[in-house]
């Protein structure tokens, strides 16, 4: 319900206005709605920016540097999801299907397997970053104390 609207509901409650659409009242009523609706507006896109998995390209630009200085040219979608599973990576197990979720928020699309003691990303592409971004990333977010390889198929 826009601000406006709640108005209108709020004084036709008390019995006191008749809101016709034509009387001083309703024209007041209309310039509150013109107000209240650029604020709606600006609240809705502010809240937008607020979280990774809503926000438009130009912000995840922004959270993109917070982790590399080379933002993602993937699409939205993907960009929102590595996002996400690049701040939420501290917060997890270290098992190999958590750190297949890690592989994303370094721009690698592929699998993940453990091999004498090493992991080894088997890639299909990078997403929007370079190799050495990638593997930048990858060191970043990976445990340190595990080695790692990148084998293209």
């Amino acid at each position: 319900m826009s601000g406006g609207e709640n108005i209108r509901r709020l004084l036709e409650a008390t019995g006191i206005y008749r809101l016709t659409g034509r009387s001083p009242v309703d024209w007041e009523v209309d310039a509150y709605q013109a107000g209240l609706g650029q604020a709606d507006a600006a609240l809705e896109a502010l809240e937008a920016e607020l979280f990774l998995s809503s926000a438009p390209g130009e912000r995840l630009e922004r959270w993109e540097l917070l982790l590399r200085p080379q933002a993602s040219e993937a699409s939205l979608e993907e960009r929102r999801r590595a996002l996400v599973q690049a701040f939420s990576a501290w917060n997890r197990p270290a098992n190999l299907e958590a750190m297949q979720d890690l592989l994303a928020a370094a721009g690698v699309r592929g699998s993940l397997r453990e091999e004498d003691g090493k992991l080894l990303v088997a890639l299909e592409e990078y997403q929007g970053v370079t190799a050495q971004e990638a593997q930048r990333m990858l060191d970043r977010l990976l445990p340190a104390h595990l080695e790692w390889e990148i084998q293209a198929r």
